[in-house]
């Protein structure tokens, strides 16, 4: 893994500059938390350190939009005013996000690229329809989740994601694992809800669920099931029922299944506690 060249860059032009005119095998290095247990290294011939890109690293409020530099840390996002009042599930599940020293180190944009299924912040961008910006040398795309998760192309970046903020929201994120503390998601659940200016019903709705494919999945069912839907004592009960029923007809069959759809079950309980506390505090 020692046969590969190091560059570091402070501004994004430069570093795009830097990509059009190379030949070698480029691999990203951003928080690098997941460089060596990966073995991203082994067929690198450049490795480009985007840590000391500034451009980078960024949270915007534009009202009907937050926008977030890739090389924003996890500890930075969990700390935002901004990401605590209008996408609270995200600044939730960056705290969640490994130890202390990880989240000082890790950023969004590498959780997007290295694309582990338990990837932490990605059920929350899928239930916010977050927008992934890119750029590389053959210019900038913008990206969906899925597709940002299926590969990016050679030499392309993320740059920043547009998490949509229209109106106000209330959003959640609850994960478990083998241990309460710096532990990898077994299953994870982020919801976005509108609801109507009472709190007594849902208007629209989004949730997707974590760890149970290779990306996050946010079922039809689920957006039914908040649509127009009453906040009353039955909530949690009936979404932990719909819950267990998507995790039979994804994974029946396999080994994690009845862990699974056991612990799917609690989490709607934890969700809904999450997301109703914050009705009654607004």
């Amino acid at each position: 893994m020692g046969g590969y060249k190091i560059a570091g860059f402070q501004r994004v032009d430069d570093l795009l500059r830097e990509l059009a005119r190379t030949s070698a095998r480029t691999v990203f290095v951003s928080g690098g938390t997941d460089f060596i247990n990966n073995s991203l290294g082994e067929n690198a011939e450049l490795v480009i350190d985007l840590s000391q890109v500034g451009d980078l690293k960024f949270i915007t409020d534009y009202g009907p939009e937050i926008r977030i530099g890739a090389g924003t840390t996890f500890a930075t996002i969990a700390a935002s005013p901004v990401i605590q009042a209008k996408a609270c599930a995200l600044a939730q599940a960056a705290r969640q996000v490994g130890s202390v020293q990880i989240r000082n180190r890790a950023t969004i944009g590498g959780n997007i690229a290295s694309a582990s299924p338990a990837g932490d912040s990605l059920p929350v961008l899928a239930a916010f329809n977050a927008a992934i910006h890119t750029a590389g040398p053959g210019g900038g795309r913008v990206l969906t989740l899925a597709e940002a998760l299926c590969g990016l192309n050679a030499n392309e970046v993320i740059t920043e994601i547009v998490i949509p903020t229209p109106g106000e929201s209330q959003s959640a994120f609850v994960k478990i694992g083998s241990r309460s503390q710096v532990t990898i998601a077994r299953v994870s659940l982020a919801a976005n809800l509108y609801l109507a200016t009472d709190k007594k019903k849902i208007i629209d709705g989004k949730a997707a669920l974590g760890a149970i494919g290779k990306m996050p999945v946010c079922p039809l069912k689920l957006e039914q099931f908040f649509y127009r839907r009453a906040v009353d004592a039955d909530f949690a009960a009936d979404l932990a029922l719909l819950l267990g029923e998507i995790v039979d007809e994804m994974i029946a069959g396999r080994a994690s299944h009845p862990y699974k759809k056991s612990a799917v079950k609690g989490l709607a309980y934890d969700l809904t506690g999450l997301l109703f506390d914050a009705c009654n505090q607004n």
